[in-house]
């Protein structure tokens, strides 16, 4: 098989371009039903790759039917080949035709299938709309996964495509009840939120008697925040109302969260404004990936 060909400082694993490379020319042709492949070990040095990467190609071109290991005899293409893809090959021509090299395409093509596999749609729910949109940023960009933000009060049309909602665990019996009273047979997970350890920090250093303030736009994530911060050190930590506009000269610092900074203009001349942050627990968004991969799994399965 001299056709074929790897470049090692493609973004294309070796492996994948072996797969592409004998699909191409099984399509194309070049390759008939019945015509031997070289033994792993032989394929491998021709190349100069690793026998792993060709051992895996051809265990994926086994699984897409394309080849098939006939005992002593080795493998070889399979006689009954899957119907064509005529679109894909014709899509392939037209950016030939269009300019592009061999190379482009093949990254590209996979580029596009890598999202397209990565796809899975998911709804972070959150009763604040900058927690939700940054959380489910996060998750985005960390697991490339299709994560939207939704309060939790428009779950019925945020959810509409969702195969996942994700939320914290303060809200996950809440999102349980609204799937089973929406009728929705929706996965549900939840994530751990952990404080900004530099925060913490900053209210331990506080001495005692000095009183800090939190200052949310919701009562409970105040009282949250405000539970936090009291067991981190030995000042008094105290809820400022939201809707208040009093200056609050009594309180060594401000608490507010990084998304709302305009909720500092209540601190006092002498006050610190800290700007509060929460973090992803690393356990939990790995937790999430491994949901993700199992509905990817579950989803490009075939129907029994």
């Amino acid at each position: 098989m001299s056709e074929l060909t790897v470049d090692s400082a493609s973004a294309t694993p070796v492996y994948r371009q072996i797969v592409e490379q004998v699909r191409y020319l099984v399509e194309g042709g070049g390759l008939r039903p019945g015509d031997r492949l070289p033994p792993v070990r032989q394929l491998a040095d021709n190349l100069g790759v690793n026998r792993n990467t060709v051992a895996k190609a051809y265990a994926m071109l086994r699984e897409a039917r394309l080849i098939e290991t006939r005992g002593a005899s080795g493998t070889a293409i399979a006689l009954q080949l899957p119907r064509p893809r005529a679109d894909l090959r014709e899509a392939v021509l037209e950016a030939v035709r269009g300019g592009m090299t061999a190379e482009e395409v093949r990254d590209t093509a996979y580029a596009i299938a890598q999202r397209a596999g990565s796809d899975v749609r998911a709804v972070f729910a959150e009763c604040n709309e900058e927690r939700a949109s940054a959380f489910a940023k996060e998750l985005s960009d960390r697991l490339r996964a299709d994560v939207r933000p939704s309060l939790l009060t428009e779950l019925d049309t945020g959810t509409t495509d969702a195969e996942l909602v994700i939320t914290t665990f303060f809200h996950l019996a809440e999102v349980r009840r609204w799937a089973q009273t929406a009728g929705r047979e929706i996965e549900t997970v939840a994530v751990v939120v952990a404080p900004h350890i530099r925060t913490l920090m900053k209210v331990a250093e506080l001495p005692a008697g000095a009183r800090a303030g939190v200052r949310y736009s919701t009562a409970h994530q105040a009282e949250q925040v405000r539970d936090w911060l009291a067991a981190a050190g030995r000042a008094e930590v105290v809820v400022v109302a939201y809707d208040t506009a009093e200056p609050r000269p009594d309180l060594a610092m401000l608490v507010v969260p990084s998304e709302e900074p305009a909720l500092g203009a209540v601190a006092g001349p002498d006050t610190e404004v800290v700007l509060f942050g929460n973090e992803l627990d690393e356990g939990s968004i790995k937790m999430v990936g491994a949901v993700l991969d199992d509905i990817r799994t579950r989803s490009s399965s075939p129907a029994v």
